[in-house]
């Protein structure tokens, strides 16, 4: 088996496990780097621990295009990538050893997540009121079931009208990997879905897979178009410090620990599959304080 085969089937498996496209993307990105740094499409078996050694130190993973050093998380995923991949190969039966089984990802401080003060949280919610358009009123309500429920934008855009049960309070989402999540909503947020859906109330009755946001035609509206508002928004609201959607949900995490203390809850809000992932809220809010008691 040559490694362009190899890498088709393992892209093509990555796909149908449910990993995320930005998964399958990057992984494919960091083969495709590993095999023009090989300068051949050679059988697997070829293949070397100390090839991949070599791979790993040298400019084409540790340095980027303008010569910049490569963050520590981009290295360890390329290293992920090798891994996952050549043990694809050993259980797929095409070589017999892990050349990747020796290969060690190195400590990378977790980035800590940007999140919103309540001042900006405050700041675009009156932006997105004082704006009477149909779509200020569509953007804030997606701007609140990010930010009340913590769901990823993919999520949210994948939402149907079907997806909503106001009687119970919740969202049924379709989240990372194909997974089947639940999403609750406070009072507020409910009431705020009940009054879109009853702007159409025979479409809201038909439910199903009719799409809960929808662009000007009528169609859903992508992630893409949703990011771009949502920096509008933010540009509107007079905050200069750079956003992503993203953050919404970093922000729910980050209140709901500083509200509940409890890691475990938080990490059930979030769908996350370890804990490990979901520890860096926990971090985010002593450093808080620290700084806290540092100026009282």
């Amino acid at each position: 088996m040559r490694l362009s085969q190899a890498t088709t089937h393992f892209t093509r498996q990555l796909a149908a496990n449910g990993c995320s496209v930005h998964t399958q993307k990057a992984y494919a990105r960091d083969l495709a780097a590993f095999a023009r740094w090989l300068g051949r499409d050679g059988s697997l078996s070829a293949i070397k621990p100390d090839d991949l050694a070599r791979f790993l130190i040298s400019d084409e993973v540790l340095n980027t295009l303008d010569g910049q050093p490569r963050k520590p998380i981009t290295i360890n995923r390329t290293k992920s990538a090798l891994r996952s991949f050549f043990q694809f190969c050993v259980e797929s039966g095409w070589i017999k050893e892990n050349p990747a089984r020796l290969i060690r990802s190195a400590p990378a401080a977790a980035k800590e997540p940007s999140t919103l003060t309540d001042d900006e949280i405050r700041r675009l919610r009156a932006v997105l009121a004082e704006n009477k358009g149909q779509f200020a009123a569509r953007d804030r309500l997606i701007f609140e079931i990010m930010l009340g429920t913590g769901i990823r934008l993919g999520s949210l855009v994948g939402l149907n009208v079907g997806d909503i049960d106001l009687q119970t309070g919740t969202l049924h989402i379709r989240a990372k990997g194909g997974a089947q999540e639940r999403a609750f909503l406070d009072s507020g947020l409910a009431a705020m879905l009940a009054s879109h859906l009853g702007e159409s109330a025979a479409e809201a009755k038909r439910g199903g897979n009719l799409p809960l946001i929808r662009s000007k035609s009528g169609r859903r509206l992508g992630g893409r178009q949703i990011q771009l508002n949502f920096a509008r928004w933010v540009r509107l609201a007079g905050i200069s410090r750079p956003f992503s959607v993203h953050s919404l949900r970093h922000t729910f995490a980050t209140h709901l620990y500083q509200k509940t203390g409890d890691l475990y809850l938080v990490q059930r809000a979030l769908g996350h599959r370890q804990i490990t992932t979901t520890e860096i809220y926990a971090r985010v809010s002593d450093d808080r304080l620290r700084r806290a008691v540092s100026v009282a």
